[in-house]
This record gives structure tokens, sequence and C-alpha cells, in this order.
């Protein structure tokens, strides 16, 4: 399933949609995910990888590449955050799926972003702190922890 909205610019998607698929239906209203290089994975999949290949978030923080989502926790628990700024719906629940490789359940719809092809997108300086730090052991305990809670 995909279903456009040329006025919010968010497509929404089933967990299972191919990203080129969605590319597809987008290039029919003249909009892009934007995505440099075009994985060959489904939305589910690409998210639980951290979004290989979508744009910068550091380059506009105010953007955000999902709106809102499905999910099923490990457990079976179903989750849903409605489509809205990212600021307005409370704890940042998307963490628990982007990029965690299905560690702790997995995404089954998405309203994703998309943007008019060719526009020129905000810009910020580059960040210089390490992208991506080690996880230290504090860290791997309380994911350790998160993961058995959610499996219950």
């Amino acid at each position: 399933m995909i279903a456009v909205d040329p006025r919010s610019l968010l497509v929404e998607v089933t967990g299972d949609t191919r990203l080129a698929e969605v590319e597809a239906a987008l290039a029919l209203q003249d909009l892009t995910l934007d995505l440099d290089p075009l994985p060959a994975a489904t939305v589910a999949a690409w998210l639980a990888e951290g979004a290989p290949g979508a744009r910068d978030p550091w380059l506009d923080p105010v953007d955000h590449l999902v709106a809102g989502f499905d999910a099923r926790l490990t457990n079976g628990t179903e989750l849903r955050v409605r489509p809205g700024p990212r600021r307005a719906v409370g704890p940042d629940l998307l963490a628990l799926f982007f990029g965690a490789r299905g560690r702790f359940g997995r995404i089954t719809r998405a309203h994703l972003r998309a943007h008019k092809k060719g526009a020129v997108r905000p810009t910020t300086h580059p960040l210089v702190h390490p992208r991506d730090p080690d996880v230290t052991p504090q860290e791997a305990a309380l994911l350790d922890a998160l993961a058995s809670e959610l499996a219950r």
C-alpha cells in the first residue's frame, strides 16, 4: 500500500513495501524520498538499518524522515505514533526501531516525508562531533534490560 499526500508531503506505506515502489509512486507527483543511493530494501528493513542513503538529518534538524509509524514490539504489542511534527508527539519511540535492526520490534507502517524533486533544501554547518560513538557498558546493559522487558 502506498498513499501519497502531495499537500502534506507525506507518503504512507506498509513496512513490506519496497523503496523502489515508493519512489516510483512519488515520481508520478514530482516528489522523492531523496535517497542516494536508492537501497534495494523494504521500508521496514531500511528503517531497521538506520535508513542508509537518506540525507544527513543534521543538515536540517527541523525536517524529519519519519512523521509517524505503526510497529509491533518483539512481544507482539502493537504501537502507533500518529503522523505529526517530531517535537509534538512526546518521547521518540522511533528510536526503538530506527537503526536497531529489529532488536525491539519491527515497523509495520510508516508515514515518510517526501520532498519536491529538485527543490533546494536547507542546510546547516557540518557537525564535527562523533556521529556513532561506541556504546558504553552501562548503555549496553540498559539496552539489554529494555530488550528483555519488551520481549515479555
